[in-house]
């Protein structure tokens, strides 16, 4: 059975139904475990609780949020496992805020996300001023690493989000990009794939398949997230995304309890060999510009596990 990570409710802004709405729709899809991660209250755009009404909750609501949480974990009891988390956000130079917030709290799990570069949104249709596609590129990938390092993380989130808006100049496999893999590994980190970038018209999760593909090579766990921020998406589009795995060479994915990860069979089949994914510079016409070139064995065990 499977395990959704990544949902959201109406204290973020953005979202509908409340908490009850989105367990509840767990259940309906039969799943494992659904877990509760709504967007943390923004702390580095000034002294404002609630800088941004409509993109996450203020500082005042996350205590009400997390008993909330517990209410509806011991109501479901029985029914369906809750779990308690948070989605984060992730600022450069913010690694011990971050560290000594989460700690403090109660969750099953944290995500970390890479939403803001300093003060920019990667969901912004216009580049910082006086950057180019390749400089955020950079950045975002150097965030991202720093993210992974900081402990403060269970889960990175939609790892390559920064393609939402057509900010990756380069799909291929880079060497920054690869170095990036190796860290999210060498960390301990987890991964989601979430389903919601085929929502959003981009026909690919996040991340995309070949980028999936060269996680699991480098032994990168992985959980599931729909990133729900409507109950009726809870679980969406979940059979594709086991399907994904299962292809690229994945064979658990992780629960989370009390910050442990739990590794969980995603499909009771013999393990797979794991695929070196690399690029050709000028593909021919139709070929994606990565290619499963070889087959080099056993993925390594994620660490920590």
């Amino acid at each position: 059975m499977l395990v959704d990570y990544h949902t959201h409710h109406h204290r973020c802004g953005h979202a509908s139904g409340n908490l009850e709405d989105y367990v509840e729709a767990a259940a309906r899809a039969r799943l494992s475990e659904v877990g509760l991660s709504d967007h943390s209250p923004i702390y580095h755009l000034g002294e404002d609780p609630h800088a941004l009404p409509g993109t996450a909750m203020s500082h005042h609501e996350f205590s009400s949020y997390l008993k909330e949480m517990h209410v509806v974990r011991d109501r479901f009891r029985g029914r369906v496992q809750v779990r308690l988390g948070v989605e984060s956000d992730y600022v450069l130079g913010w690694d011990e805020h971050y560290r000594a917030l989460w700690r403090s709290m109660p969750l099953d799990y944290v995500i970390g996300s890479v939403h803001w570069l300093g003060q920019w949104s990667i969901f912004s249709p216009e580049l910082p001023v006086g950057q180019s596609p390749d400089d955020v590129y950079d950045e975002y990938l150097h965030t991202t690493q720093a993210a992974a390092r900081s402990g403060a993380y269970d889960v990175i989130g939609h790892l390559d989000c920064l393609k939402t808006r057509g900010h990756i100049p380069d799909l291929r496999l880079t060497p920054l990009l690869e170095d990036t893999v190796r860290v999210l590994a060498d960390s301990g980190v987890a991964i989601e794939l979430n389903t919601s970038g085929w929502r959003k018209g981009l026909g690919e999760p996040y991340p995309r398949e070949e980028l999936l593909a060269v996680c699991c090579h480098y032994g990168v766990p992985v959980t599931l997230g729909s990133d729900a921020h409507r109950p009726e998406d809870v679980a969406a589009d979940f059979p594709r995304a086991a399907a994904l795995l299962e292809r690229v060479g994945y064979t658990s994915i992780m629960r989370f309890e009390n910050r442990k990860k739990l590794p969980f069979p995603c499909a009771e089949r013999e393990k797979r060999a794991g695929a070196k994914v690399q690029f050709s510079p000028n593909p021919p016409s139709g070929v994606s510009r990565y290619s499963t070139i070889a087959v080099l064995g056993r993925p390594r065990q994620p660490p920590g596990l």
